[in-house]
């Protein structure tokens, strides 16, 4: 019989990408780069989003690639909108990839890859010529460029996951699985971003597993503070949750105080030695990835 500690330990590995999946984003993404730069000449590429930050878990789905351009214009010398270049980037990439179709999101153009699965979120990112690392990204909602550095959300990660010795990463991916489990009811940065700042007030018992313990903390904290303002990492674009309707943030506390509860009474099971009632508790939670023995 694993303990929850084991138990917690096979389950962060189930959910690490493979090597071959890593291998395959990398080489996909400088596909994509490239057919975007022979029509429209950005400099460079920041594999930005949960891969860039390493919280990513498997199977492997959308990579956001931020591309960047080195002046407020199409790469044919004139200024465009928001929309209009999202729609340049759109046709650059059907016509490098015969038979796909892209498709236009709010900030950023989605193209899939039958072969593996995965898909890329192409984000294009203005540099901002008088402020060294600030970018401008198009918000087809509000009809303008917003700002934004992706660099700045990657420092603040590695920051919150250095100040727990390097596990609040994990703890990231599970918080994932979870969410994925529900359908996603709470938008996958602002899990992130809330994390960031729970797992600050985080106190562990040495008697207890630490990755239990640490989800317990996020989930109870999340229920408690998910209708707070959450401020961008960067301090340049909109809250994370402006675009959250409050419906859909009161759906998403009533989940996470769903988990919270069945978190807490997981723990209690550990705490009196019942470690086989405790992992049926976690598999519930958090999928068949965790192991059932």
């Amino acid at each position: 019989m694993l303990t929850v500690a084991q138990a917690f330990e096979q389950f962060m590995q189930n959910l690490e990408l493979h090597a071959g999946e890593d291998r395959e984003a990398k080489r996909q993404e400088r596909n994509v780069f490239d057919a975007v730069r022979r029509h429209l000449g950005p400099r460079e590429s920041i594999l930005s989003g949960s891969y860039g930050r390493s919280t990513a878990i498997r199977p492997l789905h959308d990579i956001d690639l931020f591309l960047i351009f080195t002046a407020a214009a199409s790469g044919t010398g004139e200024a465009v909108g928001p929309e209009a270049f999202l729609k340049r980037v759109k046709q650059a990439l059907e016509q490098e990839f015969p038979g796909k179709q892209a498709r236009l999101q709010n900030r950023s153009v989605n193209i899939e890859f039958s072969g593996t699965g995965i898909g890329f979120d192409v984000v294009p990112a203005l540099e901002d010529p008088r402020r060294q690392g600030i970018y401008w990204i198009p918000d087809v909602r509000k009809g303008d460029w917003i700002q934004s550095n992706p660099r700045k959300h990657l420092e603040a990660c590695d920051a919150a996951n250095a100040r727990v010795t390097h596990r609040l990463k994990p703890l990231i991916k599970a918080l994932k699985r979870w969410n994925q489990l529900q359908g996603k009811p709470v938008p996958s940065f602002l899990l992130e971003v809330m994390a960031y700042k729970g797992i600050d007030s985080f106190q562990s018992d040495e008697r207890l597993s630490v990755y239990a313990q640490g989800l317990a903390h996020l989930f109870q904290f999340m229920s408690g503070h998910i209708l707070d303002q959450w401020p961008e990492p960067a301090g340049l674009g909109p809250p994370v949750n402006s675009g959250v309707g409050q419906t859909n943030l009161l759906q998403g506390q009533q989940r996470i105080s769903g988990a919270a509860r069945r978190a807490a009474q997981a723990l209690e099971l550990e705490r009196v030695g019942n470690m086989a009632g405790a992992n049926a508790l976690w598999r519930e939670l958090l999928g068949t990835d965790y192991p059932g023995r």
